[in-house]
C-alpha cells in the first residue's frame, strides 16, 4: 500500500472514531435527560425551560405524549436551523434530539420515581438535566429547541444566547402560573437556575484554575520560588512603570484554585511590595495540566 493512502486511510480511521466518540457522548447526554425528566420532572409536575417546558406543558393540559410534543415542535426549528445554521451542528443536534424523544418514552418503564419532597425533586431534576445539556453543548450540539432559536437570534439580531433563553424561560413559566399552583413555578425556576449552573460547570470544567499576574522588583526570586514549591512553569513578560519609567519583569503563571493561597504567601514573603492580581481561567490545556 503507498504511502499517501494509507495516510489517507488512517486520516478517515480517526475522523471517523472521533465522529463516533462524540455521538456516543452526545446520546449519553439526551439520554440523561430523557431519564431526568421520567424519575423526576413528569411525576412531580414540574417543567422546563424552552421546548422541553412546552411539551410538558402540552402534557399536563392537554395530555399529549411528551416526546411527541418535543418532535413536533422541534420540526420548523430544525428546517429555519438548516437554513441560518451550520450544517454540522444542525447534524449534531439532530442526533441530540432524535435519542431525546426516542429514549423518553422507552425509559419510562424502566425508570424508578425516587419518593422525594418537591424541593429534593427540583434539584435533582436541575442536576440531571444539566449535567446531560452541558455534555451535549461542551461537544458541539444541542436537543434543539430554544437552544437552535437562540444561536439564529443571535446571528440575525446579535442578541445574546442568554437573553434569547431568558425570555424562552419566561414564555414557559408565564403560563403555568394560570395553569398550576405558584408553587410549581416557582420550583421550577429553581430547577432551572441549578441546571443552568451545572450546565456551565461542565461546559467550563469541573477544574478551575487561576490566572496571577506578579509585578515585583524580585521577580526572579519569586519564579524561582513558584517553580521550585509548586513545580508550577512562569512566564516573564517585560513591562515598564509608568510613574518610574524602570524596566520590570512581569510573571505569569497559571496554578489550580488550591495553590492560590501559597502564591500568596511566596510573593509576600519575598516582596511585600509586589503588585499581584489573580483572574479566573476557564480551561487550561499543556503540560502540567492534561499530559
Amino acid at each position: 500500500m503507498k504511502r499517501k493512502t494509507r495516510v489517507k486511510l488512517l486520516k478517515f480511521r480517526r475522523t471517523f472514531l472521533d465522529i463516533a466518540k462524540r455521538l456516543l457522548i452526545i446520546a449519553a447526554g439526551s439520554s440523561l435527560i430523557a431519564i431526568t425528566f421520567n424519575a423526576f420532572v413528569i411525576p412531580y409536575g414540574l417543567l422546563s425551560g424552552g421546548i422541553s417546558g412546552l411539551a410538558l406543558l402540552g402534557n399536563y393540559i392537554f395530555n399529549i405524549p411528551v416526546y411527541l410534543g418535543i418532535f413536533l415542535l422541534n420540526i420548523p426549528i430544525f428546517l429555519w436551523g438548516l437554513k441560518e445554521l451550520n450544517r454540522k451542528l444542525m447534524a449534531f443536534s439532530a442526533v441530540g434530539t432524535i435519542v431525546l424523544i426516542v429514549v423518553l418514552p422507552l425509559s419510562k418503564p424502566y425508570t424508578p420515581v425516587p419518593e422525594l419532597d418537591l424541593f429534593l425533586a427540583c434539584i435533582f431534576s436541575g442536576i440531571g438535566s444539566g449535567l446531560g445539556l452541558g455534555i451535549i453543548l461542551r461537544n458541539g450540539a444541542s436537543t434543539g429547541g430554544s437552544d437552535i432559536v437562540s444561536m439564529i437570534v443571535k446571528k440575525k439580531k446579535n442578541i445574546s444566547i442568554g437573553t434569547t433563553m431568558f425570555c424562552f424561560n419566561v414564555a414557559v413559566l408565564a403560563p403555568s402560573l394560570y395553569f398550576f399552583d405558584l408553587r410549581i413555578a416557582m420550583y421550577t425556576a429553581i430547577s432551572m437556575w441549578v441546571g443552568g449552573r451545572v450546565a456551565d460547570t461542565v461546559i467550563e470544567g469541573f477544574n478551575r484554575h487561576k490566572s496571577v499576574m506578579i509585578i515585583s522588583d524580585r521577580s526572579p526570586e519569586i519564579a524561582e520560588r513558584i517553580m521550585r514549591e509548586l513545580k508550577r512553569g512562569v512566564t516573564y513578560l517585560e513591562g515598564q512603570g509608568a510613574f518610574s519609567g524602570n524596566a520590570k519583569l512581569v510573571i505569569n503563571c497559571v496554578v489550580s484554585h488550591y495553590e492560590i493561597a501559597k502564591v500568596n504567601e511566596i510573593v509576600q514573603s519575598t516582596d511585600k511590595k509586589a503588585f499581584i492580581f489573580v483572574t479566573e481561567t476557564v480551561e487550561v490545556t499543556g503540560k502540567g495540566f492534561t499530559w
